[in-house]
């Protein structure tokens, strides 16, 4: 009886699916600060150094999301890194998310999908600088 009550359970309970991958949105007013550093020959300099140290190993060299670690990345964590120069996602991204994103990361199931910059990059100037940079990859043809 025990099992041909198991077995009605299966049938009749819905199956069970994977949960949804949880959305990794700033709050409403993060999203809307604006970025204080001008984009200049200076800071986008500035902002391409620490892309290259803090950066490139997942997004690329040229922000595809292709970096050396990428794969490894997304094996562990079932999710790629974002392609940077894709014109939807700069379209969607303001600065101001794109700023607290990079300073505060995200954690997943407890894995580092992104980790947080404030403290290897604590210069906010520097962090604005940044976002400045991954900005430019959304003007290269």
């Amino acid at each position: 009886m025990k099992s041909l009550l198991a077995v009605a359970l299966l049938v009749l309970l819905p199956q069970a699916r994977p949960a949804p991958k949880p959305e990794w949105a700033a709050p409403r007013e993060e999203k809307s600060k604006a970025n204080p550093v001008q984009a200049s020959d200076e800071s986008l300099k500035k902002g391409r150094a620490l892309y290259q140290r803090h950066c490139a190993m997942c997004h690329g060299d040229r922000g595809k999301g292709d970096g050396a670690a990428a794969r490894l990345h997304a094996q562990r964590s079932n999710r790629t890194p974002k392609d940077l120069t894709d014109a939807k996602t700069q379209a969607l991204l303001s600065d101001g998310e794109i700023f607290w994103k990079l300073s505060v990361g995200f954690k997943e199931d407890g894995r580092i999908i992104m980790p947080p910059f404030a403290e290897e990059i604590p210069k906010e100037e520097d962090r604005w600088k940044l976002v400045n940079f991954v900005r430019s990859f959304g003007k290269e043809d």
